[in-house]
């Protein structure tokens, strides 16, 4: 698509004549009114267009209010809930569901001609653009700036400041990724301009996010760990646990990717220690897997099979079956290339029952495969352990009696060969 069109991903939207859109409500008031719509989960539901964009926060909270936003008997409250729900997609990373979700809200804003709702899609698909790095060509390129800057604009109109400041933020990650870092965080500020002037704090951090986001694309990581600690000073100003946890994570990431191996290591126990201490297993899970692949990395292969059961451990506790049958099969492979062949198998038998419990097929078709390996690896043991016990029969050292064998099965060959002749 050339410049200024819609994406490929979302169609145009057939919007309403101009003196028909005027007269439409618009933020706050269009938002309020089908708050009061919902019945008894009315007040889970986003109260403005703000409410959208997630902005960090607890995404089993922002799950909530659009589950209870997609309920609701207004079709521009279920559409603001898909919305939402694909920004917090986005936002975790899972840009397929968000793109499905973008996908289905755009039938819905075609037949409503729901501008608010259309301008809200511009800022994800540009989100999305930007996560995925989908920005090889110069059309690409304009495509996502465009996609932000008009739903910026349309953002000021509406009087949304918060979705503007996410249009923002959504610009200054397309400028980061297209090279162009001095105006992407020239964006990144002005939202952080809009968020403090609405006193959201906790957005702001958010905001400093994106920006360590864009120094760790030209891999300038002290910077990055400078943005991502003012985001934590915020966060710990909050008292918000969970946040400083996750900055902790994060800047234990940045540590390795630094190669500052030692500090990395007491980054992430501190942030381990805290989810931890809060109760969230599942940010301890996060923080255990890149514990995990630290250890690998640097060829510690016992610290990160212990580092394997207590994943095991953790997933079962939170009740992840799936996620526990994973781990198991982590912790198989680990095991596998130790070469602790009957431990391995016991871990793959469990495994086995787990994926069988929760009838994941594919889970199953993984344990399977790594079974197979395994016999390999239980077969080679088997003669190597006779081979050697061999060797101490005849008083012959291993090496010589493989070099025996391959003498005679060469003698045994040519003769053959000479017969045939």
């Amino acid at each position: 698509p050339g410049r200024g069109a819609e994406p490929a991903l979302v169609a145009e939207p057939r919007l309403r004549p101009p003196e028909e859109r005027l007269a439409k409500p618009r933020g706050e008031a269009l938002l309020a009114d089908f708050a009061a719509g919902g019945g008894s989960s009315s007040s889970l539901q986003p109260k403005t267009l703000d409410g959208v964009f997630c902005f960090g926060g607890d995404e089993e909270e922002h799950v909530a209010k659009a589950a209870a936003a997609r309920s609701a008997e207004d079709p521009r409250a279920q559409v603001l809930g898909m919305l939402k729900l694909a920004d917090i997609h986005a936002q975790a990373g899972r840009l397929q569901e968000a793109a499905k979700e973008v996908e289905d809200a755009q039938s819905l804003i075609r037949e409503l001609r729901f501008e608010e709702g259309r301008a809200c899609i511009l800022v994800l698909i540009a989100k999305i653009y930007a996560k995925q790095g989908k920005l090889s060509t110069a059309d690409q390129l304009d495509e996502a700036l465009d996609l932000a800057v008009e739903a910026q604009e349309k953002f000021q109109k509406f009087g949304a400041k918060k979705c503007e400041a996410a249009a923002l933020l959504a610009l200054a990650a397309v400028r980061h990724v297209a090279g162009n870092y001095e105006d992407g965080n020239l964006a990144a500020k002005e939202a952080q301009v809009l968020l403090e002037e609405m006193g959201e704090a906790s957005a702001v951090a958010e905001v400093y996010h994106v920006v360590a986001d864009g120094y760790l694309l030209r891999d300038d990581t002290k910077r990055a760990s400078t943005w991502v600690s003012k985001a934590k000073e915020i966060q710990q100003d909050l008292g918000n646990r969970r946040k400083v946890a996750e900055c902790l994570h994060r800047l234990g990431e940045i540590d390795i990717r630094a190669n500052d191996r030692a500090k990395a290591a007491a980054t992430l126990s501190e942030a381990r220690s805290v989810f931890k201490e809060i109760g969230d297993l599942k940010g301890e899970l996060v923080v255990l897997k890149t514990l995990q692949d630290f250890h690998l990395k640097k060829g510690r292969l016992a610290e990160a099979i212990g580092i394997g059961q207590e994943m095991v451990t953790t997933c079962h506790d939170i009740g992840d079956t799936r996620g526990e049958g994973n781990a198991l099969m982590s912790l198989a492979e680990l095991l596998l290339e130790k070469e602790e062949i009957d431990l391995c198998e016991k871990v793959l038998k469990t495994a086995h029952q787990v994926f069988t419990k929760c009838r994941d097929a594919d889970g199953v078709g993984k344990v399977m495969t790594l079974g197979a390996h395994l016999k390999n690896a239980a077969l080679k043991r088997q003669i190597k352990e006779s081979i050697t016990a061999n060797a101490d029969q005849a008083h012959y050292p291993v090496h010589h009696m493989v070099e025996l064998g391959l003498q005679q099965r060469t003698a045994e060959a040519f003769a053959a060969l000479k017969t045939g002749l």
